[in-house]
């Protein structure tokens, strides 16, 4: 029996990429519960820390998570001759969807930061959360699975070696 699971390392990009996905959707759980939290307690120590978890991985964590996808994936696949055609232009809006992404954690930030300083008032996550799920089920229903299978051993380790350097003295 195990008690502790490891995370992937940056020697399997994929597999990082794939735990970046397991902890946005645990924050965007949280993030579902936190409205009928907030309106039951209002912004007590519980809230005010899970507002200031989500707000913390959201300012830090995902935009790297982005730029590891934009600046070395998906490059690589679209580069790729045998990337599936029927791929391609889901591939290309990946990023202009990180940009909507972008935008609606720029509203919600506020009234995140609002909880953390023990302020009551709206907060309306259902846009932001219903994005993710959407776009996460995209990138590993359909993108990884196939850039695991394109992708060369020395490829893969190029883009574990770009995501390290993105963090400097992290360890994922």
């Amino acid at each position: 029996m195990q008690l502790f699971s490891t995370a992937p390392g940056f020697d399997d990009p994929i597999g990082l990429l794939l735990a970046c996905h397991g902890r946005i959707l645990g924050h965007c759980e949280t993030l579902e519960r936190l409205p009928g939290h907030l309106a039951a307690h209002g912004p007590n120590d519980e809230a005010r820390q899970a507002a200031g978890r989500i707000l913390r991985y959201f300012h830090t964590a995902a935009p790297l998570h982005h730029a590891d996808e934009e600046e070395n994936l998906f490059p690589l696949l679209a580069a790729h001759p045998d990337f599936p055609e029927s791929l391609r232009a889901p591939l290309q809006n990946l990023g202009a969807q990180h940009r909507v992404l972008e935008a609606a954690w720029g509203e919600l930030a506020g009234g995140l930061e609002a909880v953390v300083a023990g302020r009551p008032g709206a907060l309306s996550p259902e846009l932001f959360i219903t994005m993710h799920r959407a776009h996460i089920a995209l990138e590993n229903g359909e993108i990884f699975p196939v850039a695991a299978r394109l992708l060369a051993t020395d490829t893969l380790a190029g883009i574990g070696t770009a995501m390290r350097a993105r963090r400097p003295g992290a360890e994922p």
